[in-house]
């Protein structure tokens, strides 16, 4: 048996997708950008919503293999101060909190890749990041929609 959420949206977050599916990636930058809604870097509201799946399409450049894309997802009470989401490591009682980062490896060149991200979210928004690394030549590209589900 699974929760029922009454309340499910979809939105593109970087990159475009047209009415039949067809998804564009962004060019993916080595740095990540903190200018807000400047591509691959979007803000949102997420305040009353409690899971959010970003669901992604990493492509690599020609010629480059093994590069890796990294997502970074920050939280917001204000829409102007952020806060990188934490994972937590318990060793004999004692909690050391680590910024958390998502990465996946592209391992053959001009190729499109699937990832996706699941999180109980409890903000007011969210911003999501995009960089890449381990390119010698040629970006690869990155498309990005968010599924926001809550009562």
């Amino acid at each position: 048996m699974s929760l029922y959420y009454p309340v499910t949206t979809n939105q593109t977050i970087i990159g475009s997708k047209t009415a039949a599916g067809t998804r564009t990636g962004v060019e993916l930058e080595s740095t990540y950008s903190t200018t807000q809604d400047t591509e691959p870097t979007k803000v949102f509201k997420v305040a009353g919503m409690s899971k959010l799946t970003l669901n992604g399409l990493y492509t690599t450049g020609a010629a480059e293999t093994n590069n890796t894309i990294e997502v970074k997802i920050e939280s917001s009470p204000d829409n102007i101060n952020f806060y990188p989401i934490s994972n937590v490591d318990t060793t004999s009682g004692t909690s050391t909190l680590y910024n958390r980062e998502f990465k996946f490896t592209g391992a053959s060149a001009a190729t499109a890749y699937s990832f996706e991200i699941f999180l109980d979210i409890a903000y007011q928004y969210v911003r999501v990041s995009c960089k890449e690394s381990g390119v010698a030549a040629n970006k690869g590209n990155v498309y990005v929609e968010a599924t926001l589900a809550g009562a």
